[in-house]
């Protein structure tokens, strides 16, 4: 009796490194949404399928430069925001256009149902890899792309 009282907590011990490893890690990756691209609007909103649907996608906590000025804004755009925004848009399109899975961490969604995502491509956040190549910003900064 007593080596099996010592057999289980050992065995509980080691399932609560997992879970304790596994929560540590960002959660287990079989709980995100498989996703299929369609269209790369720009370097941080997709149109994608999930779960059969069509969905508008914006990557949560990213802002991407802008493609061209946009007529709502009373931001500056600048042709160095518009080339900055290629190059986002065409990086986005390059690591997508090569996964070989795409998972989705929705965050929120908005009035109009659009939705806010963490993207991973083959369970590598796409936001980071854009932070990285400096190519995006979080979405706490200000954006600065003409200076």
């Amino acid at each position: 009796m007593k080596h099996a009282c010592l057999l289980i907590r050992t065995l509980l011990f080691i399932g609560a490194v997992f879970a304790v490893r596994a929560a540590w890690a960002g959660g287990c990756l079989c709980n995100y949404t498989p996703a299929a691209l369609l269209e790369v609007i720009d370097g941080d909103t997709l149109v994608m399928e999930v779960s059969g649907k069509r969905e508008t996608i914006h990557l949560a906590n990213i802002i991407a430069p802008r493609l061209a000025p946009d007529p709502l804004s009373n931001g500056v755009w600048c042709a160095t925001e518009g080339e900055k925004a290629i190059k986002a848009k065409n990086y986005v399109s390059t690591l997508l256009s090569k996964a070989s899975k795409i998972t989705l961490d929705e965050q929120q969604r908005d009035e109009s149902g659009e939705i806010s995502a963490v993207v991973y491509i083959d369970n590598i956040s796409l936001g980071q890899e854009l932070l990285y190549k400096y190519l995006v910003i979080e979405s706490d900064e200000t954006p600065d792309w003409c200076g």
